[in-house]
């Protein structure tokens, strides 16, 4: 599965920068000092709680928030409510928070609530998007992502692979959302550019919860289709696994992006769900901490950097779970392994 793998990101940041690499905000010992003396506090504000992404971006940048002395005020999620989300960072703007770490539910509907924030005097780090109208350097410091469209080619080259020959249908997210745009780019380019499959059926949600009924449409509508591209895994690719299954098509191949617990466990025992483009998240977290770090203590930083790509399906789950986790795979994992693959790995 060598092929599978996006050696070096492809991607660009949303205003088109080319990716710098982590290191360009490494900080120094006498930097990390200034920091530790400065007492800085810092809220973060996520788009969605219930992802195993936000937990290790949260691990990430708490553990290195812990080292650089900087305090963390608080953290929250909108639960994919633009309204809920604007409400939250107008608290913010009105805090003694010194930096804000986020990434917007919607780039135009919580942009103005951003704009209040930074004209408070709050450094912004961005994960992953950034809203409208925003300019790296004057309104925000940088923003840190994966490849996300190297991460969506990975799922892409995936479905190619086991599918090889047969229909498709997307299932893409219909929000003005960098992140997910970006990884369904990567996906449909290499699903369009591929003789052998063909794309017949595509649909969209706004929320995840809306996703097993989108896809219970598109397999009753198409019941010889053999493969789904969905935006994200869980809990939109778990809930159109659930809607497969509930269809008696538990032959249907879905691959998708991120890379949850849950996933892992539905790769490990070969289920629907047969691989994912993931990305590197606890790591995501340190680079944020480190750019505001830098933002604080009055340095520039770069408008966009990349963190990479991980392809995984069962062949190599036990070892990336590791990579992307930062511990071994649990028991619920393992147990679909028999004990010669799990001394092998």
């Amino acid at each position: 599965m060598d092929h599978i793998r996006v050696d070096s990101p492809v991607g660009r940041g949303p205003n088109g920068e080319s990716p710098a690499l982590p290191e360009v905000v490494s900080l120094s010992e006498s930097q990390i000092t200034e920091l530790k003396n400065g007492d800085y506090s810092v809220a973060i504000v996520f788009h969605y709680l219930k992802t195993a992404w936000t937990r290790l971006q949260l691990k990430g940048l708490e553990t290195r928030f812990d080292e650089l002395g900087i305090t963390l005020d608080s953290v929250s999620g909108a639960e994919f409510d633009a309204s809920v989300q604007s409400d939250i960072l107008n608290s913010v703007a009105l805090s003694d928070a010194d930096a804000l770490v986020s990434i917007p539910v919607d780039t135009v509907a919580t942009s103005k609530a951003y704009r209040e924030v930074a004209d408070s005097g709050i450094d912004i780090v961005f994960m992953d998007n950034v809203p409208a109208g925003f300019t790296p350097g004057d309104d925000y410091a940088g923003m840190v992502s994966s490849d996300n469209e190297g991460v969506g080619i990975v799922a892409g080259r995936f479905l190619k692979e086991f599918v090889g020959e047969g229909t498709v249908g997307l299932v893409e997210h219909n929000a003005p959302f960098y992140v997910t745009e970006q990884r369904e780019v990567g996906a449909r380019s290499v699903l369009e550019d591929t003789d052998d499959i063909s794309i017949v059926a595509e649909t969209g949600f706004t929320h995840p919860d809306e996703v097993y009924d989108r896809a219970h449409d598109i397999l009753t509508s198409y019941p010889d289709l053999d493969g789904l591209f969905v935006s994200w895994d869980d809990p939109p690719g778990m809930q159109a696994a659930a809607a497969a299954t509930d269809l008696g098509r538990d032959d249907l191949i879905i691959t998708a992006t991120d890379f949850t617990t849950k996933t892992a466990e539905m790769i490990a025992q070969d289920g629907i769900i047969k691989a994912v483009g993931a990305q590197f998240p606890y790591q995501q977290g340190r680079i944020e901490a480190d750019m505001v770090g830098q933002a604080l203590l009055g340095n520039e930083t770069p408008p966009y950097i990349a963190s990479g790509s991980l392809p995984v399906y069962r062949g190599n789950l036990l070892e990336q779970y590791l990579e992307h986790y930062q511990e071994i795979p649990p028991e619920s994992v393992t147990a679909f392994f028999e004990e010669t693959e799990l001394t092998q790995k």
